[in-house]
């Protein structure tokens, strides 16, 4: 049963999966202007994001009774984890080289939908009442963003130049492994977020990527090399890194708090601040139509609020808070 005291965690893992989701924004502008090839850059992140978390079990281990490598009972849904994210991490760097990131990241916020029914049939998360109009007003505002032919046709505007093709191909598959992860996320709640993201740093760091790496050479014949690069270029790949590696725990720490299915509705956020980060940061206009879809996807997720937002989160003691706040324990 699921009480009033259990309302601090719901929100608090709430905001740390909406904050998770800005970040995971500024990465994709970031991935999005780097020459590097997608398997290095992730091997790159993976390595940057092992260093960061051995520094923290470093730190940590002892006082917390942390694993290396997880929990005994949970060591098979953490490489489960791990599989998960690298793959998704690929596919979405991929996507977002080949097609414009607002329109991509439009695309893969339609997977906290899954997810929330996923939630309700395997975890028996309940769904919100709004649950319905929330997914009408999500699909409407993806189409608006989307803006395909048939709406430029009941919409028209001025004369638009003949736009480049758009692959959308690994967009639509890192959709499909995306609303996996937060379902296998919530099974690794037994487990510190810091075991959580060393376990998945190194394996793919030291075992998936590696092996990636192996599999692509032989069938092209030749082996990827890494561009010259300027030290801003450098810089920004490690910012990346860093900022993956603290998006991820984030999100980690949030799904372990709060129920998936509710959480992952407010990740919605991301749309409109990908748009922000677009009219600030690059030279593609941001059209009418995606305003519009921004509002009726953000109003998705203020629907919610009117219900309270608790839910039955199991939290073991090594789950301590990403961040000590002064007066916590």
């Amino acid at each position: 049963m699921s009480g009033p005291h259990d309302q601090p965690k719901q929100i608090e893992g709430t905001l740390l999966v909406v904050g998770a989701a800005c970040v995971f924004a500024l990465v994709a502008l970031v991935v999005k202007k780097d020459p590097m090839p997608v398997l290095l850059a992730t091997e790159f992140r993976f390595l940057v994001s092992w260093v960061v978390a051995v520094a923290f079990m470093l730190l940590y281990r002892r006082e917390r009774g942390l694993y290396w490598f997880g929990p005994p009972s949970s060591r098979k849904w953490l490489v489960l984890k791990c599989a998960s994210s690298f793959f998704f991490i690929n596919l979405w760097w991929k996507g977002i080289q080949l097609a414009p990131v607002g329109d991509c990241i439009a695309i893969i916020y339609t997977s906290p939908i899954f997810t929330s029914i996923l939630s309700w049939l395997l975890l028996k998360e309940p769904l919100l009442p709004q649950f319905p109009l929330q997914i009408l007003l999500v699909l409407l505002g993806t189409l608006l963003v989307l803006d395909p032919p048939a709406l430029r046709w009941l919409l028209p505007s001025g004369g638009m130049e003949e736009e480049k093709p758009r692959d959308y191909t690994y967009v639509f598959l890192a959709l499909a492994v995306g609303c996996i992860c937060p379902i296998v996320t919530r099974q690794t709640r037994e487990c510190s977020w810091i075991e959580v993201e060393h376990v998945s740093a190194a394996l793919a760091a030291g075992v998936l990527c590696p092996a990636m790496l192996l599999v692509n050479s032989w069938l092209s014949g030749v082996f990827p090399h890494i561009p010259t690069a300027s030290r801003e270029e450098t810089f920004l790949i490690v910012l990346a890194a860093l900022g993956s590696f603290v998006g991820i725990a984030m999100e980690t720490k949030g799904y372990q708090l709060a129920e998936v299915g509710k959480a992952s509705m407010f990740r919605y956020v991301e749309v409109p601040f990908a748009y922000f980060l677009q009219l600030i940061a690059t030279k593609e206009p941001v059209r009418v139509q995606a305003l519009v879809g921004s509002v009726l996807i953000i109003a998705s997720c203020f629907l919610g609020l009117e219900l309270p937002i608790f839910g039955n989160s199991e939290r073991s003691e090594k789950a301590a808070p990403l961040l000590r706040i002064p007066g916590s324990p």
